[in-house]
């Protein structure tokens, strides 16, 4: 049985719909488009925005939470579960950019400090109980919590390294491997899955593993990332 159908049945649902590596593949490539669009305008709009505005960051840290809870609420009012799952995760999107990388311009946490690890690790740990021992947890909040586990691990994971032996190292460069082996990895099993949805995360991972991807290779200085322009 498919990975996504056995956590389709691990929270009391059905299965989304019949496998089709074609319509996957695509849903897989809409959301590698419209990530990376986001977050290069995103990058250049907040950080354009932060040099003239101080106030900036703590009003769309706002903004983005109240978007969040948003999506969460609306989704529970859908009928259909691949809406139910798309809206959570898009709530995750707004969570995560808002708790995780607005809440770090602001100053709030370090993401290379030891307890980021421990409170990281420790809600992945509540995740996987919600997902696979606990029955009739609502989809969307485990679409919610999802995303910002999936970008926050990468970050972390990413940041510590850098921290640690610096983007130039041989330890980046094997980074950069196995985030480029989980790109392409996550693509092949999303259109093995065959949904729409698979298709969509796969596509979700494939756009966060590149974005880490670029992050070492902006840190390296072998070529400007969308923010550039303004820190110089």
């Amino acid at each position: 049985m498919e990975l996504f159908n056995i956590l389709a049945l691990a929270v009391n649902a059905q299965p989304v719909q019949e496998p089709n590596a074609t319509s996957a593949l695509l849903f897989s490539f809409y959301a590698v488009a419209v990530f990376l669009l986001i977050q290069f305008l995103g990058a250049r709009f907040f950080t354009s925005c932060k040099e003239r505005f101080s106030s900036f960051p703590l009003i769309s840290f706002i903004v983005l939470a109240a978007l969040a809870a948003g999506s969460l609420a609306v989704a529970f009012f859908l009928k259909e579960l691949t809406h139910k799952l798309f809206l959570g995760v898009v709530g995750g999107v707004f969570i995560w950019t808002s708790l995780g990388e607005i809440a770090e311009h602001l100053g709030w946490y370090r993401s290379h400090a030891r307890n980021a690890v421990w409170i990281y690790l420790l809600t992945t740990v509540a995740w996987l109980i919600m997902v696979f021992l606990i029955p009739g947890i609502p989809i969307p909040i485990l679409g919610f919590i999802g995303y910002p586990l999936l970008a926050w691990g990468t970050h972390l994971t990413r940041i510590r390294f850098i921290h640690k032996w610096g983007a130039t190292s041989f330890a980046s460069t094997l980074l950069l491997l196995v985030m480029a082996a989980i790109s392409g990895g996550a693509i092949v099993a999303g259109a093995l899955i065959g949904t729409k949805f698979a298709g969509m995360i796969a596509g979700l991972i494939f756009a966060v593993s590149t974005w880490s991807i670029m992050e070492i290779i902006w840190e390296r200085g072998m070529a400007n990332g969308p923010w550039k322009h303004i820190e110089e």
